[in-house]
């Protein structure tokens, strides 16, 4: 299934933490990534930095830090569609990972700072880590998909809050679930199943307009996230 007019979530390399939800640069605004298919979930941990109450007796515990925010992720990339390599599309996310030369005398190297924006979610910090998982290989042995496990975090708490219909994250048209390539011998059933939705699969089945469920094509793309109600006689 299809929808138009999605907001795509968006990284955008900034040159400073903003603090607001303000608008980027021009040139800012030049450097940035809209994802493929948005994440399923956000996960937000804040933290304060805390010493002491340790022991028995002891004094209790005391708050020495300004705390700190981490935001985490997992982001789907899919070629099966077009053949090819995956990895071409999770390269410009582990381009926000990599530590650049700063223009200052020492010419330290550090990562970007960066702002993640989906709709009125916003999130400025460093990404600490990119774990990439390649899920499905090509006959040619060429990968088609890939899972990267994303975390940012910065030395403080602050909650930003932006307009869903401001900029800072992309609005496009096209997919919004990645689609599955059936194996051979599969059926709806045991698709959903390898998903955990395999009391959906008859919905799975009416939705992406397949009229034998027991039967899939190997190779056939399927929308796994797609469900309709429906009975089959």
């Amino acid at each position: 299934m299809t929808s138009s007019n999605v907001t795509r979530a968006q990284f955008v390399e900034i040159t400073k933490f903003s603090g607001s939800s303000g608008a980027l640069s021009a040139a800012e605004a030049e450097n940035k990534l809209d994802v493929q298919f948005n994440p399923q979930t956000l996960k937000v941990t804040l933290s304060n930095q805390n010493t002491g109450g340790d022991q028995p007796g002891g004094s209790s515990k005391q708050f020495v830090g300004s705390g700190a925010s981490k935001l985490s992720m997992e982001l789907v990339f899919d070629t099966t569609a077009t053949g090819a390599d995956v990895r071409a599309e999770t390269k410009k996310v582990a381009y926000f990972v990599m530590a650049k030369e700063q223009k200052d005398k020492e010419k330290k190297r550090t990562p970007p700072n960066v702002r993640f924006q989906w709709g009125s979610f916003i999130f400025e910090g460093v990404v600490d880590s990119m774990d990439e998982t390649l899920e499905y290989f090509s006959e040619e042995g060429v990968p088609l998909r890939a899972t990267v496990s994303l975390s940012m975090s910065r030395d403080d708490i602050v909650l930003l809050f932006g307009s869903a219909r401001s900029g800072g994250a992309g609005t496009a048209t096209g997919a919004t679930s990645p689609l599955d390539a059936a194996r051979p011998g599969d059926s709806i059933a045991s698709m959903a199943a390898r998903i955990g939705a395999s009391a959906d699969w008859k919905g799975i089945a009416s939705a992406n307009g397949i009229d034998d469920p027991l039967r899939v094509q190997a190779g056939a793309r399927v929308n796994l996230n797609a469900k309709a109600s429906v009975k089959f006689g």
